[in-house]
């Protein structure tokens, strides 16, 4: 009898020692979705639909997203309550600006709404917003700060 316990203590004893083992493996690091694999179109205007999954990017400059440079930050958003501060505050921006700008190689924060049928970004230039139109603001609403904001937050 006392062979039995002892067997049955042993495998009890590797049993739990296994689970404890695959338990403790170690983290893996989570995958993004390659924005820059994806066919997508700049905005055409700042009124997005819901259901997109939200991705954003924070690149060290604009170069770095248009070649194989990571950018230095990337979260994917599928929370519905974030998703929709984004969209309110991105649907209260107008869709055109009043001035252009030359543009040097400065800080770019891309973000990308990516639905089931199509795919569209839009981009903070060194904290600015480029519109819909190719422009920016020349009196930028508190909205296009309050976005800005929100989004940087997001990938810190």
């Amino acid at each position: 009898m006392y062979c039995l316990n002892a067997t049955t203590s042993s495998v009890l004893k590797l049993l739990l020692c296994a689970v404890g083992l695959a338990a403790c493996r170690p983290e893996s690091k989570p995958t993004f979705t390659d924005t820059k694999a994806v066919s997508k179109e700049y905005a055409t205007t700042f009124k997005f639909r819901p259901g997109a999954l939200v991705i954003v990017e924070d690149y060290e400059k604009m170069s770095d997203a248009s070649d194989n440079t990571p950018p230095k930050a990337i979260r994917e958003l599928r929370d519905e309550a974030t998703i929709g501060k984004i969209l309110a505050l991105a649907a209260a921006l107008p869709d055109e600006g009043q001035i252009m700008k030359k543009m040097a190689n400065v800080p770019l924060l891309r973000t990308t709404l990516m639905y089931a049928d199509d795919t569209i970004f839009f981009d903070y230039y060194n904290a600015s917003v480029k519109t819909p139109r190719t422009s920016f603001y020349a009196n930028p609403p508190q909205e296009e700060k309050a976005l800005y904001e929100l989004l940087q937050s997001l990938v810190k």
